[in-house]
Parts: structure tokens; C-alpha cells; sequence
């Protein structure tokens, strides 16, 4: 049990909160505490598909997914620890001429933002890049070959092994309910209070409870996700994540099988997993019959924490000493590290060359959505 008198108290065991331990910690930050209400990855990064694209429409997103995609792929050399990057890369879909002609500007702001590698396929090029697909009804897609996909909970245990040889702690299993302003800093209300000179607020879900005593009310909610893993399918050509924007249709490689689901941005409570299968089996009938035909081994609902307003993170001080760094918006795993670094860099008073730290104030106008590549049906 850590010492109740901390210096920097993160809220939040998932990919952002370890990742910024271990950032402030680089930066030579002391008497780091980690606190968690379950395990270490349990929320939403746990559950999450461990997709890195990318494939995004605003330069910031781009940015971010640019750096996300380099602490991936580097990650082994970097820290150690077994945490595969398959680069088995990214292909959006559609028969609509709007949609195509929104993914070919998108690419274009990914080219403008150093993003290498962004081709617009038109439909009768597809089964060059996935020979298992039906182009029927398709107009083309956007191909990323360079994105891919990671298990986002290796790199916790990675990053989390990295943390403590830094002098990081972690203390699981235990539920901050409430934060409270005291002489010379913070109380957390845990079952033992703990006391913290800094306190940042990295709790995805939780994070607007957390929050709203301090006049943020983020818009921050969950959002469902079914997904079913296969028998053995597609074994002898490439799997590349595929989704068709027009049906919500996703396949991802998975050993020698696939992770299926119909991304949809919002769905009623009601909606669920055998709902899910029964609209995969019927866009699969059209996109790719093969997987008609495959045997489900196991399903799994998980939320991830859509972000409303402008769809940007909340990244900043709150009140002196209170810092946020929540909100990705579906994304943590592909930028959560990214988001940490930029957060530790911005704590520790080093600007960033690129991004503008006003973009991700808590206290900002929330207007419409500005990021529109959310990979769900439209």
C-alpha cells in the first residue's frame, strides 16, 4: 500500500493514464500514483479492437494518429515487452459517391499531414488488396497499407513494467468517488483518502462524475460494442481491417480467424450482441459470403467512451493542481500514448511543435463535431 501523502495522483489504469505516468516519470516527475478501480486495462481499453489507422480528416487527428501509430510499431524495441504491431493495414468502403468523395479529401489531409502510403481504390482494384471481398454495390475505398492493429492490453503490462522501474506505483482495486480541494492540494475519496499535490483525471467512463463538482459537465458516454470471434477463415490472403462505411461491416484478422461486428455510431440499449450477428451475417451475404459460412467461438459486448461536442479530448488544468486527460472518443488505443506524451509535455511546461494545447482546453466552446471518420456506418 502506497503512502497517502502522494505527489501526482493519476486517475485511470487504462492506455492514457499508465502511458502518462510513465511519460512524467521520463521527465524525471517523482512519487507518481497510479489508482484504479478494477484492474489494469479493464475499461475501455480492454475492451477495445486494438485497431491503429491513419485514416482520419482533420490534421490534429491525423497527428495524433501519426504518433500513435509510431509508439505501435516501435514498441517492442522500445519498452521490452511482447506487444505485436500487425501491420496488416486499413481499408474503408463505400457505394456511395458522397462518402468517396469525403474519404478522397481525407486523404488528401493525411498526405498533407506526412501520412505515407494513403491510396483511393476504386472498386474493381479491391480484391487486389482483399481477394475474399465482393465489390457488388461498391463505388471504392481508401487503403492505408502501414495501419494495423495491436492487443492494447500487452501494451499496458508493458508500459506499466516500464512505469515502475521508473518509480511509478499502482494501486487497483480501488474506486476514487469523489475529489475534494485541500490545504495545499487534493483529497481523493478512496476506502484509505489519499492526499496528492497534482491530480489528473484519466478515468475515461468515470471521468465526468469526477469531474462535474468542478463546472465540467463532458460529454462523454458510453457507447456498445459487439463483437464476435470465428472458426479459422481466410487463412491464405491477406486480412486487412475492412469496413464498409455504408452497412457498418468489419472484419479484422485474429490468428487464424477473424473478429467481426457492424460498427455503428449510435444504437439503442436494446440493441445487442445477437442482433449484431444477425446484421453481419446479412452484409456479409453482399461483402463477403465466405464469412457466411464460418462458426462464432465466443462474443464480447464492451463500451467505448464516445465523446460528444467537437469530438476532441478534454486535455488541461481544470483548477490549479487539477488536470484532465480523458475523452478519445473511441480512439485510446491508437492515440491514447500520443494524447499522454502531449500531456506530459504540457504539464511539464514544453510546448509542442505541432499541436495547439487550446484545441483540447476542458473549459472550451463545445461545438459541432469536427471529425467525421468515426469507423461506423454513416
Amino acid at each position: 500500500m502506497p503512502e497517502n501523502n502522494v505527489g501526482t495522483v493519476i486517475i485511470g489504469g487504462g492506455i492514457g493514464g499508465v502511458a502518462l505516468a510513465y511519460y512524467l516519470a521520463e521527465l524525471g516527475e517523482a512519487d507518481i500514483l497510479v489508482v484504479e478501480a478494477r484492474e489494469l486495462a479493464s475499461g475501455c481499453t480492454g475492451g477495445s479492437m486494438g485497431g491503429v489507422r491513419q485514416q482520419f480528416s482533420t490534421s490534429n487527428e491525423v497527428e495524433l494518429a501519426l504518433r500513435g501509430r509510431t509508439f505501435w510499431r516501435s514498441f517492442q524495441e522500445t519498452f521490452d515487452y511482447p506487444c505485436t504491431y500487425h501491420q496488416e493495414g486499413y481499408l474503408m468502403l463505400t457505394g456511395r459517391q458522397e462518402i468517396l468523395d469525403k474519404l478522397t479529401a481525407a486523404a488528401e489531409v493525411q498526405k498533407a499531414g506526412g501520412a505515407p502510403n494513403v491510396e483511393i481504390v476504386p472498386a474493381d482494384e479491391l480484391r487486389r488488396i482483399a481477394p475474399w471481398l465482393s465489390p457488388e454495390g461498391l463505388l471504392g475505398g481508401c487503403w492505408t497499407p502501414e495501419d494495423g492493429r495491436v492487443n492494447p492490453t500487452d501494451g499496458v503490462y508493458g508500459l506499466a513494467a516500464a512505469a515502475r522501474k521508473l518509480g511509478v506505483k499502482f494501486l487497483q482495486h480501488t474506486r476514487v468517488a469523489k475529489i475534494e480541494k485541500a490545504k495545499g492540494g487534493w483529497t481523493l475519496h478512496t476506502p484509505e483518502p489519499i492526499t496528492a499535490r497534482r491530480v489528473i483525471v484519466a478515468g475515461g467512463l468515470g471521468s465526468p462524475d469526477l469531474m462535474r463538482p468542478f463546472g465540467l459537465d463532458l460529454p462523454i458516454t458510453p457507447m456498445m460494442v459487439h463483437y464476435a470471434f470465428t472458426t479459422p477463415v481466410i487463412q491464405d490472403e491477406p486480412l486487412p481491417m475492412t469496413i464498409d462505411l455504408d452497412t457498418g461491416f468489419c472484419v479484422e484478422r485474429e490468428q487464424d480467424a477473424a473478429v467481426v461486428t457492424i460498427l455503428e455510431s449510435s444504437s439503442d440499449d436494446s440493441y445487442g450482441v445477437d442482433d449484431m450477428l444477425a446484421e453481419f451475417a446479412e452484409a456479409a451475404a453482399v461483402r463477403a459470403p465466405v464469412f457466411t459460412e464460418v462458426g462464432i467461438r465466443s462474443t464480447i459486448s464492451a463500451a467505448a467512451d464516445a465523446t460528444g461536442g467537437d469530438g476532441h479530448p478534454f486535455i488541461g488544468e481544470v483548477e490549479p493542481g487539477l488536470w484532465t486527460m480523458t475523452g478519445f472518443d473511441g480512439h485510446g488505443t491508437m492515440q491514447g500514448p500520443a494524447i499522454a506524451k502531449f500531456t506530459a509535455n504540457l504539464i511539464a511546461g514544453i510546448p509542442d511543435p505541432v499541436l495547439d494545447p487550446v484545441l483540447f482546453d476542458p473549459h472550451r466552446p463545445l461545438g459541432e463535431t469536427q471529425e467525421w471518420l468515426r469507423a461506423a456506418r454513416k
